[in-house]
């Protein structure tokens, strides 16, 4: 079978020329997916320019609200004179469920493990108020509360807010 020669002709001059198609369109496309990977990148570097600020201000309000939540500093400033122990649990335990809804949002800005441990030491500080009101007549004087509680920090090693402190420490650390 004989292929006509003006077939052979026409492949033999478009065979350079496909040559140089596909070596130009390999090129084309290699430089368009490299700029777009550098603006990827310069997007990722404009962003974390931005994010790093409100990821700080995450942390510093996480921590913020762990010290606020430790029962040594929430004791002193909740204590009113004249509160029974059951007034007093009330009042604790909404100080630390409104601080934390206050916080809420900074979920988003810090990691997964940052904000399970913050929500963990709201839940232990929570629990162990409620512990040591149980223990106590709900009628009793509010500094019978305190003192409870702070019996109750002393014979533990350590305290869910100040573990808690720490690792958000520990990550904004990282963050340098």
């Amino acid at each position: 079978m004989d292929i006509p020669k003006g077939i052979i002709d026409f492949l033999f001059y478009l065979a350079p020329s496909l040559l140089v198609f596909v070596t130009a369109y390999m090129l084309i496309k290699s430089f368009i997916e490299k700029e777009h990977k550098l603006k990827l990148i310069e997007t990722k570097i404009l962003m974390q320019k931005e994010l790093l600020p409100l990821r700080l201000q995450a942390y510093e309000r996480l921590a913020l609200y762990l010290e606020r939540i430790s029962p040594n500093v929430m004791l002193i400033n909740q204590h009113e004179p004249g509160l029974s122990v059951k007034e007093f649990q009330q009042r604790l335990l909404e100080t630390v469920r409104q601080e934390f809804e206050h916080n809420f949002s900074q979920q988003i800005y810090v990691s997964a493990t940052a904000w399970s441990i913050t929500r963990n030491a709201k839940e232990e500080v929570a629990r162990l108020i409620n512990v040591a009101a149980a223990s106590l007549d709900a009628e009793a004087p509010s500094y019978q509360l305190s003192k409870r509680l702070f019996d109750i920090m002393l014979e533990r090693e350590d305290f869910p807010t100040q573990k808690a402190l720490s690792i958000v420490k520990a990550e904004v650390a990282q963050l340098f």
